[in-house]
């Protein structure tokens, strides 16, 4: 999976392809606010997300579901 700059400051992995496989990661920061660490793995590489709150994995969760809806409608 090679890694390659995609303009500052944006980097851009080339996915294989191999099937992704996702891990929410409890963590915590040095302020002690409970964050988790989002994993996706796929094929050899691994991309690892850090402190991601509550509020912001509520925030990609809408991004997803509003995706997702979209998607669905398009091929109905």
């Amino acid at each position: 999976m090679p890694l390659i700059q995609g303009g500052p400051p944006e980097w851009i992995w080339e996915r294989t392809a191999d099937p992704l496989r996702w891990e929410v990661i409890p963590a915590k920061t040095q302020d002690v606010e409970d964050v988790v660490e989002l994993r996706l793995q796929c094929g050899l590489g691994i991309m690892r997300l850090q402190f991601f709150s509550a509020a912001e994995l509520q925030q990609l969760l809408r991004v997803l579901e509003e995706h997702l809806h979209a998607a669905v409608e398009k091929h109905e």
